[in-house]
């Protein structure tokens, strides 16, 4: 199969072949590049805390020890921190917003 000038090769819709999709499935790739994992608040104690959780000295031993997934699992381990951070911050605007 030719390949069409354009074609991203990530497209959900032809698998690279070529389509109208191609370029909106290109442009959602990068917007998803382009987002961070997880972002902290030095000065947040709890963030910092969920920051040592999967880059801290322990975690990234374990990530890239023998039995460890290396740059998989500290981005799986960054991803369950955000969603972390994430549920903290609803809790605490939730609590704001009752009192």
């Amino acid at each position: 199969m030719a390949e069409f000038k354009g074609a991203y090769s990530g497209c959900e819709w032809c698998g690279g072949n070529g389509c109208l999709q191609c370029p909106e499935e290109r442009k959602k790739a990068e917007q998803r590049a382009m987002e961070p994992i997880f972002t902290a608040d030095r000065n947040n104690p709890d963030d910092m805390a969920l920051l040592n959780e999967f880059c801290g000295r322990e975690a990234l031993g374990k990530a890239f020890g023998p039995d460890g997934e290396g740059m998989v699992e500290v981005e799986r381990n960054a991803a369950i921190a955000s969603f972390k951070q994430a549920v903290r911050k609803m809790s605490f605007e939730s609590k704001e917003a009752t009192q």
